[in-house]
């Protein structure tokens, strides 16, 4: 990963430092929205990309990243999309979080600007056989693109092909479907900087814990999850610089509310525990509620922002997080799907950077991520600490 003097970077690598340099006394001097201490806007730059994504055949690096600001378009075709009157279906693997229905959102919207039609949206419930099925009972109504975040990326291989052979044009969400070829299986895939994301949330932990202690990690079981699975590779990076912090449990769940009965089963075997990293804010929010059963004092950091984990933030339950930008993920995966549709070239991996998130910019992040004021009960709930 590039590291050569940009602020955005200062701000993922340096936010333990950042995020404590507006003292409460001094906190009075700025407010939300108009005056944001220069901290919190540091938070908000980006940093640069990371160079590759998955490894997925033609690419045994990985697909190098391209910028979303690459997909543009004309009015002119703009109209020919239009006048295609062209359909699509997109099938998720679960609707039950902030992530997912944002980029929905973000696709629908933007394939709305199209004149593309949504024909079906479906919910797998975090269940590889549901999302098979969801997926043949959506390529039985012949849209024209379907997009899809597989679950299970080497079990649900076969039904993607399906897809392919069927003709529609895939858009990736997030992982690739094991042994399928960009531009000739599907068209691409979007993801965030997974890797940059995680290597955050860990340093802002160990800088939580005082560089210091043991801490867990929590994660999802299907070990072919790529986006998953890029975060434990940035936690581990981010360890090799952290010797005095000790990862001593790594443990999985199939399904988000299982994390609860993972934590408490950590923390148990684990009494000196100070931390745990858990892989998005879902599960993360599981987490919190196990350690307050437990009556333990522990740092959880994450990835991903939404509404009710930024509620979390604010409350200091969740200490940071290294967020994806899921609305503009739908936009760029539905620009992806324009650009196939015209028969123009799209790059194998469209990545979206890294957004760092503490509670001192938590209410800006919030607004970034979701495009929308934060509540008002959010704001009232910071107590002037957050911009």
């Amino acid at each position: 990963m590039n590291i050569n003097g940009r602020v955005g970077l200062a701000a993922l690598f340096g936010a333990g430092m950042l995020a404590m340099a507006v003292p409460a006394s001094a906190a009075d001097a700025y407010s939300w929205p108009d005056n944001i201490p220069p901290a919190a806007k540091a938070l908000m730059q980006p940093p640069p990309l990371s160079p590759f994504g998955q490894k997925v055949p033609g690419y045994p690096q990985g697909a190098p990243a391209s910028s979303p600001d690459v997909l543009t378009f004309t009015p002119e075709q703009i109209a020919k999309l239009k006048a295609g009157h062209y359909t699509a279906g997109i099938v998720m693997q679960t609707m039950d979080a902030g992530w997912p229905m944002l980029q929905v959102r973000g696709i629908t919207q933007t394939l709305a600007s199209f004149g593309i039609t949504v024909v079906a949206t479906t919910n797998a419930k975090f269940q590889p056989g549901k999302q098979i099925s969801d997926l043949e009972e959506v390529i039985a109504r012949k849209p024209d693109v379907i997009f899809s975040v597989p679950l299970d990326p080497l079990g649900e291989s076969a039904a993607y092909k399906k897809a392919a052979a069927a003709g529609i044009k895939l858009v990736f969400m997030d992982n690739v479907a094991v042994d399928m070829t960009p531009g000739k299986d599907y068209v691409s895939v979007t993801a965030s900087d997974n890797q940059s994301n995680a290597m955050f949330a860990t340093r802002e932990l160990a800088a939580r814990i005082g560089n210091k202690g043991e801490i867990g990690f929590i994660t999802l079981v299907y070990d072919y999850y790529y986006s998953v699975a890029a975060r434990k590779v940035g936690m581990l990076k981010a360890l090799e610089s952290l010797p005095d912090v000790k990862l001593v449990q790594t443990s999985t769940f199939a399904t988000p509310e299982k994390a609860y009965g993972v934590a408490t089963a950590m923390m148990t075997a684990h009494p000196n525990l100070k931390g745990i990293f858990v892989a998005w804010d879902t599960p993360a929010e599981q987490v919190v509620a196990a350690a307050k059963t437990l009556g333990r004092k522990i740092v959880v950091t994450t990835n991903d922002l939404a509404t009710d984990s930024a509620y979390y933030v604010a409350r200091d339950e969740i200490s940071a997080i290294g967020s994806q930008r899921p609305y503009d993920q739908g936009v760029a995966e539905a620009k992806s799907a324009g650009y196939a549709l015209l028969g123009l070239k799209v790059p194998p991996y469209i990545e979206v950077p890294t957004l760092a998130v503490t509670k001192l910019n938590l209410l800006s992040a919030l607004k970034d991520v979701t495009k929308e004021e934060p509540p008002a009960s959010l704001v009232k709930l910071c107590r002037g600490q957050c911009f």
